[in-house]
């Protein structure tokens, strides 16, 4: 069904067949350390942004279209939300330093680097890099998930 949540046992599912295990998950307070609190910086703001548009089905409108891949932004417009100046496409450029400077201060460094070694995120996000770059106006990616399918 669209724009229900997925559930416990789907997300589950999914994380197993991405390779992630319970103790790659973030607890509250990681999690919370990670994306702040107001007034955040703009490495948090800009995690912070890009989960609410991944993770919710209505994302920031009223309407739900996070659920789509999309969202409204500051004129007004409905688009992707990995388009270019979109929350989650500058999230690409924390990828490297900073998200590791962020997981070292809120304790979950080495959740980090067993999610790049034992996972194929690293490869989603090179692959999702290049797509944006090179994808205009449509960007598709194949997903490999660590357990042979989806």
């Amino acid at each position: 069904m669209v724009n229900a949540p997925v559930g416990m046992k789907r997300a589950e599912q999914l994380a197993r067949l991405l390779g992630i295990t319970d103790d790659m998950i973030l607890t509250e307070r990681e999690y919370r350390c990670m994306i702040g609190t107001p007034p955040r910086t703009p490495e948090q703001e800009t995690l912070f942004l890009c989960i609410r548009d991944m993770t919710g089905s209505i994302g920031n409108a009223a309407i739900p279209l996070s659920s789509y891949g999309l969202n409204v932004n500051d004129e007004g417009n409905i688009r992707s939300i990995c388009a270019p100046e979109a929350p989650c496409f500058n999230v690409n450029q924390l990828l490297g330093k900073d998200l590791f400077e962020i997981a070292e201060q809120c304790g979950f460094l080495e959740k980090l680097l067993r999610m790049e070694t034992e996972t194929p995120f690293t490869q989603l996000l090179e692959d999702a890099g290049l797509c944006q770059k090179s994808g205009e106006p449509a960007c598709l990616i194949e997903a490999v998930s660590a357990g042979g399918g989806f």
